[in-house]
């Protein structure tokens, strides 16, 4: 790696770091996940991307981030599904080996036919299909509005730290490298109280959240190496966030110890699957980088 190419992913990855540390301490300093200023932890996913554009300034690297031109859309049911389905998968069968599972009362449809759902929802007295359509719609714009957060976060790790790694390492440790910082860079918000798991210490989300961050990291940093479309990335990104755990909102009665035991295993099966996935990729570079010059 040539000298001003490794000083400028350390000047990034300094960055990014000292902001998430900051915003975690304050956070942490005025109540943890009761504080006041909880909002502002949605802030944290715009820190990637301001890091990348600071790191530029400061290195002088007129290359910014890469990926706003592309979507390739045979790409986006991967986007959408893959992390979500792998997540249930594991998730779903962990939880009810620990016990029976109860979706929530209001679920059920009472004697007039109707689901009367909470009033904290909104949505009234509803058929099924309206119920369907409920839900339908709470999820596409949920993943929507998620995944424009999201697009911030990946503007920094996989339009700007990536392709940078991919240049010295390759590909495939390049996206286990990226993963692995990403990962160690949510720790601070685990023991702030920024990520919080009601009944669960700050320690044990310090450890398992991390760690599925990490395979994310990879299922993601796959689908960048596969299309290098910023667009692609943000939707997978935003979809594992809003959809990763999306029937454990109508489920009750899970007991902190039962969702640690979900949280885990939807953390290892998102490593193994992000792992086969770029052991088995059979690109030397990705597509898209061996087909364009880096910009100077």
């Amino acid at each position: 790696m040539r000298l001003n190419q490794r000083r400028e992913i350390l000047v990034f990855v300094a960055i990014a770091f000292t902001l998430s540390i900051a915003l975690s301490l304050f956070i942490g300093l005025t109540g943890g996940y009761r504080s006041a200023w909880i909002g502002l932890g949605y802030a944290s996913m715009l820190i990637p991307a301001v890091a990348a554009f600071a790191t530029n300034a400061v290195t002088h690297d007129e290359r910014g981030p890469i990926g706003f031109d592309r979507f390739p859309l045979r790409y986006l049911p991967a986007a959408l599904l893959l992390m979500p389905l792998v997540m249930h998968a594991a998730m779903i069968p962990a939880t009810a080996a620990s016990g029976e599972l109860h979706w929530q009362d209001w679920l059920t449809r009472s004697a007039d036919g109707l689901y009367h759902t909470p009033a904290t929802r909104g949505w009234g007295a509803l058929t099924p299909a309206g119920l369907g359509a409920r839900i339908a719609i709470n999820a596409i714009a949920g993943v929507v509005v998620v995944s424009g957060f999201a697009l911030f976060e990946e503007i920094g790790w996989r339009g700007w730290l990536l392709p940078r790694l991919t240049e010295r390492t390759g590909p495939r440790r390049a996206a286990a490298i990226c993963s692995a910082i990403w990962a160690l860079w949510h720790v601070p918000y685990g023991l702030s109280g920024i990520q919080h798991v009601e009944g669960v210490s700050v320690g044990w989300v310090a450890l398992i959240v991390p760690a599925g961050i990490f395979g994310s990291g990879l299922v993601i940093g796959w689908l960048w190496l596969r299309t290098e479309s910023i667009w692609i990335v943000a939707i997978a990104h935003g979809a594992l966030n809003n959809w990763g755990q999306y029937a454990f909102k109508f489920l009750s009665g899970i007991s902190p110890a039962r969702e640690l035991t979900a949280l885990s295993a939807g953390s290892l099966a998102l490593i193994a699957v992000g792992a086969a996935l770029i052991a088995r990729s059979q690109t030397a570079h990705s597509p898209a980088m061996s087909s364009r010059r880096p910009r100077q």
